[in-house]
């Protein structure tokens, strides 16, 4: 499956809102690359991972994967249900969108000094 695809099955509410999370993404980050991985739309900065979007049973999640970088909106995030690397959520206001462009944009900007890109870049050695 694609993207496109993928986006294209989601009911029209989470379309609507995971599309508009999805051109945050590019508008931040033009050459991001954007593919499926664990099926789901995965987006590549620079070789690395930087996020993911996903439409669950019962919840719609963004993925952080310099997931660190969390602990910098731990408290713009107390209204979502998160874990180590995702924030999961039903709907989102302006404010959400707001709050994930800043937390995509800070982590974009700074992954190269993530703990979890060292770690990586530890293992593939």
């Amino acid at each position: 499956m694609t993207p496109d695809a993928y986006f294209e099955n989601l009911d029209n509410g989470r379309k609507e809102i995971l599309l508009k999370i999805r051109n945050i993404i590019f508008d931040l980050f033009p050459d991001i690359e954007e593919n499926m991985d664990y099926h789901m739309p995965t987006y590549i900065l620079d070789g690395q991972t930087l996020c993911a979007l996903a439409s669950q049973k019962n919840y719609m999640a963004l993925y952080i994967m310099p997931y660190d970088f969390l602990g910098k909106f731990e408290e713009s995030l107390k209204k979502y249900n998160c874990g180590a690397s995702c924030i999961r959520f039903k709907k989102l206001d302006e404010k959400g969108f707001e709050l994930f462009k800043s937390i995509l944009d800070f982590s974009g900007k700074n992954y190269p000094q993530s703990i979890y890109y060292g770690r990586m870049n530890a293992q593939k050695k």
